[in-house]
């Protein structure tokens, strides 16, 4: 199944909290993001290809602004050899599936979905429904060659297409798609057997985390340098934490590390706050000022310079669990900032995950 996105108008285009949005809920629909056009308006070519791309897709999603909507359903009723008609308060061809502001149109194999979108409004309804024939899931502690060769035999048994991408060294994501209904399931029961206590579905382990703290009521705090609360906000994107999440603190400055966290001076001056003892300590604080189940702590350098002869992209994290049993580790991230930002993030979270696998890997 091939899907595309295409988006019309250069103000959805240059918004960046918009498409963040707009993909989010496509996403909820698809799974993933397969493809994505961009177009600034409409131009003469655009039946034309509207009509090629109609045969190379299963189905097309295109959100458009309001001032574009009328002649791209125009273009799509005349494709369908249709007519427009005014209905819910929204113009949509006569032979359409359709809601406020969005509407189906079905050619013979592809399902056309066109939303008129605002950047000031709730978006409309996705109406395509597509039959999802691919799924994804995670590795724990495992390389990304390791990973494929234990997959070949399962994935040949069961005539499964997998990619994989290392979302960290330790952590894999698998995307694996059946062309016959029914052998997706036989290979997912395969894979849970084969990587027990090291497998689950999901292609973000942030959103995976937690849900399994949601379920099991466990609630967590952050201390966070360089991250600057990012472990936080990635929580917060989850509907239901209020009850799990009290608050974090962002102690960026070594004075707030002491003051908020009881780091010592001595540790900050000597051993230097990018280490795993000031780690430690910044954990332990976090249990002694929030009531929580699960602590995570992040310092290091997400700069491009070095800073006090750590190498930048040197990153210490921690995650401590309420009996006192914690992991800490040192890694070294390339890229820009906010690319290490973001792996730190996620490798963070990823320590629970080792600390404790009876949690979010038992029943």
């Amino acid at each position: 199944m091939k899907h595309l996105i295409i988006i019309i108008g250069n103000e959805l285009i240059v918004n960046e909290n918009y498409m963040r949005y707009i993909h989010e809920e496509y996403k909820k629909r698809f799974l993933e993001l397969h493809e994505l056009k961009f177009i600034n308006k409409p131009d003469k070519d655009l039946p034309f290809l509207l009509e090629k791309l109609s045969l190379e897709y299963t189905y097309i999603t295109i959100f458009s602004i309001n001032e574009y909507y009328a002649t791209i359903a125009k273009i799509i009723a005349t494709l369908n050899d249709d007519v427009l008609v005014l209905e819910n308060e929204t113009l949509v061809p006569s032979k359409s599936i359709y809601t406020k502001n969005s509407f189906v149109s079905e050619f013979e194999q592809c399902h056309i979905n066109l939303l008129n979108v605002s950047i000031n409004l709730k978006l409309p309804q996705i109406l395509n429904k597509p039959e999802i024939n691919y799924t994804y899931f995670c590795l724990l502690d495992i390389d990304e060659m390791s990973a494929n060769i234990l997959l070949d035999t399962l994935t040949k048994s069961f005539e499964i297409q997998t990619s994989s991408s290392a979302l960290l060294e330790n952590l894999i994501c698998i995307r694996a798609s059946a062309t016959q209904y029914g052998k997706l399931e036989g290979f997912l029961k395969g894979v849970f057997k084969l990587f027990e206590g090291k497998v689950f579905l999901d292609n973000n382990p942030i959103k995976f985390i937690t849900k399994k703290l949601l379920d099991k009521n466990l609630k967590i705090s952050f201390a966070e340098s360089c991250t600057g609360g990012l472990c936080a906000s990635k929580l917060t994107e989850i509907s239901g934490v209020s009850s799990i999440f009290e608050g974090s603190l962002i102690t960026y400055s070594n004075r707030l590390k002491n003051s908020w966290l009881g780091v010592s001076n001595d540790t900050l001056e000597s051993v230097s706050e990018y280490s795993d003892r000031c780690i430690y300590f910044m954990l332990k604080g976090v249990f002694k000022t929030t009531n929580c189940d699960f602590a995570l702590a992040i310092s290091g350098v997400a700069g491009e310079d070095d800073d006090k002869n750590t190498k930048a992209g040197t990153i210490y994290i921690g995650a401590m669990y309420k009996d006192g049993t914690f992991l800490q580790e040192c890694i070294h991230i390339q890229g820009a900032r906010n690319y290490i930002r973001e792996q730190a993030c996620l490798a963070a979270y990823s320590l629970m995950l080792r600390l404790k696998p009876e949690i979010f890997f038992g029943i």
